[in-house]
């Protein structure tokens, strides 16, 4: 019993030793930290954090959505990538952007499997990709899923569209040929002039892309004068004038507008008009305002190698996305471009990619593109290799040089010689031409052509009456 008084006694004394120990440690070493007054302080507190946090959020989704307006679709790509999860940036909103990016890029099996991850597959999410869902799956010829999906994504959606989601009905239809002419039953009993905003931009983007703008240009002039005040939807009017072939009227629609799709129509209405260098100033002013414009690059690339501007061409050609069937003939044109502007060495490694890359069936352009790059780097072997593969092909110039092969030594060296081969003959074509001119073959008369005449006459009496 004693014993156990004895080390309560301990460990009490112990217990308040240690309070005011602790008591004065803290009192004299917390320094300048001070506690909340009262709770209504620490949930303020609190409440100011988290909004700071929502508005750093926001900030980083808007200049990642900056990125990809603007076509800096990489680097969009490093912002999301380089993201530090929190509550307000979830994986949930990496991995939609994400699939927006590959579908914009058109890697649609890429942007299908992050819409796809089942951390999407919630009521919160849904209704924001379901429709982007629905087109990888058209895209990508999925033709039964497509169908579930948009019709989960219509009860979902339908009451915040203001169309019905007349886009998108028809865009599925003609995927799965469920009705005859559907390209025009959206422009069935609808009169476009009494629409505005965004349901008769609408109606314009859908009669471009069904090829149906005969259907409302008869409409056009009816139009509220408000619509004509409507950049976008000039530029529409343009388009569908331009779709007809009328340049004037869509010139005048587009003139004083600079969005990159104005600036493609501008550009096209020149090329019509085979005014290559003010075409080429407008494709310019259109990739400036939207770097990755595909519809930019197909057409500025032709032009530069009409203008001959082989370095802004190799530079146009780098940023043109193709499918990978298609890498192949990318390479090919780098090539044409990288020869044209000199840079033979690595014309001749781009070729070597294709050449090895595509299993050796390469084209009759390739090997032609191969045999003058062999010539220029002085590659004897290579260039006569492939002048016999173009002459196979019926190409009469490498058939030409494959000859020549044959006659001398080292035809590569030839080629590159700057002293005269033939010495003192200036122009042997026109001396061997003229000699003949300057020495004609004199003939020896042995018998006159009266006489023969003369006897001819007395053996078959061609004229009876004539006598000596």
């Amino acid at each position: 019993m004693k014993k156990l008084l004895l080390l309560l006694t301990l460990l009490f004394t112990q217990l308040l030793f240690a309070e005011s120990y602790t008591d004065s440690h803290i009192s004299e070493n917390r320094g300048n930290f001070k506690y909340p007054k009262n709770p209504e302080g620490v949930m303020e507190s609190d409440f100011k954090r988290k909004m700071q946090e929502n508005l750093n959020i926001q900030k980083r989704l808007g200049a990642i959505k900056y990125e990809m307006i603007n076509g800096n679709l990489e680097k969009a790509k490093v912002m999301l990538l380089r993201s530090k999860y929190a509550e307000g940036f979830s994986r949930t909103i990496q991995y939609r952007y994400l699939g927006m990016i590959h579908f914009i890029e058109g890697n649609y099996k890429l942007s299908q499997k992050f819409l796809t991850h089942k951390s999407l597959y919630n009521i919160s999410t849904n209704d924001t990709i379901c429709m982007l869902r629905t087109l990888n799956f058209i895209i990508l010829n999925r033709t039964a899923e497509a169908k579930i999906e948009w019709k989960r994504c219509l009860d979902a959606t339908v009451d915040k569209s203001p169309t019905q989601h007349v886009w998108m009905n028809t865009i599925l239809k003609l995927k799965l040929n469920d009705e005859p002419k559907i390209t025009e039953v959206p422009f069935k009993r609808v009169n476009i002039e009494n629409e505005s905003g965004d349901y008769l931009r609408l109606f314009l983007k859908m009669a471009l892309y069904l090829n149906q703008q005969n259907k409302i240009f008869e409409r056009l002039p009816f139009l509220a004068e408000s619509a004509f005040k409507d950049p976008e939807i000039r530029e529409l009017i343009g388009m569908l004038y331009y779709r007809e072939g009328k340049l004037s009227k869509a010139y005048n629609f587009v003139e004083d507008l600079d969005s990159p799709n104005s600036e493609n129509i501008k550009g096209n209405i020149y090329l019509a008009q085979k005014k290559y260098e003010l075409a080429y100033g407008q494709f310019k002013l259109a990739l400036k305002k939207k770097v990755n414009s595909q519809n930019s690059l197909e057409r500025i690339i032709p032009v530069a190698w009409i203008l001959k501007q082989w370095d802004d061409g190799l530079e146009f050609v780098e940023k043109l996305k193709v499918d990978p069937k298609d890498k192949y003939n990318k390479l090919t044109l780098k090539a044409a471009l990288l020869t044209q502007a000199g840079q033979y060495k690595m014309a001749e490694t781009a070729l070597r990619k294709v050449i090895y890359g595509s299993n050796n069936a390469q084209s009759s352009e390739v090997n032609q593109l191969y045999t003058y790059n062999a010539l220029m780097i002085k590659n004897n072997s290579d260039a006569e290799a492939y002048a016999d593969k173009s002459c196979a092909f019926k190409d009469g110039i490498n058939c030409w040089i494959l000859y020549h092969f044959a006659i001398w030594e080292n035809f590569t060296l030839s080629t590159h010689r700057e002293d005269d081969i033939l010495e003192g003959t200036a122009d042997l074509a026109s001396e061997l031409t003229q000699s003949f001119q300057e020495d004609p073959i004199i003939e020896d008369i042995y018998v006159s052509q009266k006489d023969v005449e003369e006897m001819d006459n007395d053996i078959i009496k061609l004229l009876p009456n004539i006598r000596e």
